[in-house]
Formats: C-alpha cells, sequence, structure tokens
C-alpha cells in the first residue's frame, strides 16, 4: 500500500510514522483522526488528546493496557500510547496519542440511519447478543462504559465485527477490595442517559450501562430515538419531552399510544416491549442483568444458537447493511 494513494486533508505526520489522512470526529478532549501507519502499510485510528488533557489521556491509557490484557475480541484493539511529535500543516507540537484499530465499515449509527425502519429483529437480536458479550467482559473485569451509543461500536474488517470505542468516561466499578462501588461523574449521551445519572444521583455503574443498551436497542429496532431525554421533571408540552415519564410512571400503554400516534412505530413484538421496558426501568434494581437479559424471551433463541445460525445471522446483518448503502 503506498502513501502516494491517500490525498490527505492534512500535511501533516505523528512521531514520524503516522500519516494524517483526515480528522474524522472532535471531542472536548481530543481529536481523532484517520491515519495510515508508514511501517505497517496499515490504516489506523490516532486519537490525539489536547495538551490541558493529561488526566484524560492517563485514564483512557490505562484502561486500554487493562483491555489488551483481557483480551476481548468485541473491544476495539489499541496498538499503543505514547507522546511524540505532531507536524501539522506546518506546526509542531509534542502531543500524547493512541493508536487504535480502525472501524473500516463506520459505526452502528451510520447502519442503522441509512435503513427504512431500522434492522430486521432477528439482526437486531444478534447485535444485542455481541453487544451483551462485550459489555459483560468489561463488567466481570469491573469495568462499566458509561458512554454506550450508536456511535460508540464500529464495524471493523470484511466480516463486519463489532467493536466498542471510546473509553474516555469507562471506569472501574469495583474498589480494591472487588466490591461494587458507587460512581458520581455525570456523563453519557442524553438520548442514552439512564435517569440517575441526569439526576445528579450516585449510581451503579452497570445498571446504568444496561440503561444505555435497552436504549440503543430501540433504535436499532425503529430508526428513532425512545425520548429526547430519560427525566421526569419536564413539563414541556413536546411529546418526546414526556414520554419517559409515562415509563417511570409504568404507564406503559400510553407510551407505546405515543408512539403510534405520532411516530407511527407499530408492530413490535410483545416480547422486544417487555424486555426494552425493563431495561430501561427507573429504578436501577428493576434492570435486568446480562444473564437475565440473555436469557429473555426476545434474545433466549439467538444466546442458545448454532454456530450456523450466527453466521447466517451476521451475513443478514451484512446483507442488509449493504443493501441500504446501495439504496
Amino acid at each position: 500500500m503506498s502513501t502516494k494513494s491517500y490525498n490527505s486533508t492534512f500535511k501533516g505526520k505523528l512521531d514520524n510514522r503516522y500519516l494524517i489522512i483526515e480528522e474524522i470526529d472532535s471531542g472536548l478532549t481530543s481529536k481523532v483522526y484517520k491515519v495510515l501507519d508508514e511501517q505497517t502499510s496499515v490504516i489506523k485510528i490516532a486519537k490525539i488528546y489536547e495538551n490541558d488533557s493529561a488526566k484524560a489521556f492517563k485514564k483512557e491509557k490505562k484502561i486500554f493496557e487493562m483491555l489488551q490484557g483481557l483480551n476481548i475480541p468485541s473491544n476495539i484493539k489499541c496498538y499503543g500510547t505514547g507522546i511524540g511529535e505532531l507536524k501539522l500543516d506546518g506546526k509542531k507540537q509534542k502531543k500524547m496519542y493512541s493508536i487504535l484499530e480502525f472501524g473500516n465499515n463506520g459505526t452502528l449509527y451510520d447502519a442503522v440511519t441509512k435503513t427504512k425502519n431500522g434492522f430486521s429483529e432477528d439482526v437486531c437480536q444478534f447485535i444485542l447478543l455481541i453487544i451483551l458479550n462485550a459489555i459483560e467482559a468489561l463488567h466481570k473485569n469491573g469495568i462499566c462504559h458509561r458512554d454506550l451509543k450508536l456511535e460508540n461500536i464500529v464495524f471493523v474488517g470484511d466480516n463486519y465485527d463489532l467493536k466498542l470505542i471510546d473509553f474516555g468516561v469507562a471506569a472501574k466499578s469495583v474498589n480494591k477490595y472487588n466490591q461494587k462501588k458507587k460512581l458520581y461523574r455525570l456523563v453519557g449521551s442524553s438520548y442514552y442517559c439512564p435517569p440517575e445519572i441526569i439526576e445528579g444521583k450516585p449510581y451503579d455503574g452497570e445498571k446504568a450501562d444496561i440503561f444505555c443498551i435497552g436504549a440503543l436497542l430501540f433504535v436499532l429496532m425503529t430508526k428513532n430515538f425512545a425520548f429526547d431525554e430519560a427525566t421526569i421533571n419536564n413539563t414541556s408540552f413536546r411529546v418526546k419531552k414526556i414520554l419517559y415519564k409515562t415509563i417511570q410512571t409504568k404507564q406503559y400503554d400510553k407510551y407505546w399510544e405515543l408512539l403510534e400516534k405520532y411516530f407511527n412505530i407499530k408492530n413490535l413484538s410483545p416480547n422486544f416491549k417487555n424486555l426494552f421496558l425493563k431495561m430501561v426501568a427507573y429504578e436501577p434494581e428493576e434492570r435486568p442483568s446480562i444473564e437475565e437479559i440473555r436469557n429473555d424471551k426476545f434474545i433466549s433463541d439467538i444466546t442458545h444458537a448454532s454456530e450456523e445460525k450466527l453466521i447466517f445471522l451476521r451475513n443478514k446483518m451484512i446483507n442488509e447493511i449493504k443493501c441500504n448503502n446501495s439504496n
């Protein structure tokens, strides 16, 4: 693979090794670039931290080192972290960075937004199973992600392997005695964020992750967000603003009626509805564990499916993605 094949948006290189092709994301603590590793001729991702974000860099570096030791296939691969010279558009600076696997087939958000009304139900079940596998591995090792959303799950390789990314706000969910501890930092994205975080309460990171997965699953099934925000204090008359209040007060029939009336969301299976409502319950202790989700009627057949069935579902997922991309 020749570097001459790439017309970089920027004229730059990181650590005299990674040729910068383009910027693909930007956040409070870092910028994310698509780069060419000139030593291996492989496209990778460089997450370059702002100069005042040393704390975020050190924290994420520690998480990446822990994840590398666990070797979880459904988490993004980190090739290394360091501090090196960034030459960009004629300027030179020392920068903290992480080099990551490239999600060459886009994010789960990209994929679902190109569908007509979300993925087919069995493909959603397959995707849910992969996400559960990834999160279960984290939770078993005392880590919670805290920012699970469609944009933070990417497709890697020709097999469209689903992988979690962005561990910038991940945290240890247990203390030094391996006992669960409460978390306090307000993090997450509004469409997925559980009410206890929005309300500023001490929270269980694992139960917060379960809520996020439930909100994410709803989008996969419908191409719509389940609610604007999981808050019960909103007095707005906008339907999207009051949707979560109907869940909190357990007016479930009203919730589904509003979705059908105003957003034409209908024909969802009873098994999906039941699981979704449990996962986004207002009270964290009412949310199911990962094991309980695996054995729920909505996904239990996929949980215990044969390898041939899982391959079939992966291929079906890929076909739905490619079909939508060609339209």
